[in-house]
């Protein structure tokens, strides 16, 4: 089954929207990618601080870089 998307349409200040411009190429991946990980990432943060003890490590066994082994101290005792 495929995932159901949602689609928006939001409106940003011009400096706002050069600004995720220029990032998404800087990293060079599509701007919707590049807003969809943003959000991502803000969304995982806000859970971290409204209860979630384990919020701000969920994912990072998938992370391209994540090497859990050597950071486990770092991560858990931030």
């Amino acid at each position: 089954m495929m995932p159901v998307s949602v689609k928006f349409q939001i409106t940003l200040p011009d400096d706002l929207a050069l600004a995720l411009k220029r990032a998404a190429a800087k990293q060079k991946v599509p701007l919707a990618e590049y807003i969809r990980v943003a959000m991502t990432e803000r969304l995982r943060r806000r859970r971290a601080t409204v209860g979630d003890p384990f919020a701000s490590i969920t994912d990072l066994g998938d992370a391209a870089d994540a090497d859990l082994a050597a950071r486990v101290d770092q991560i858990l005792y931030k």
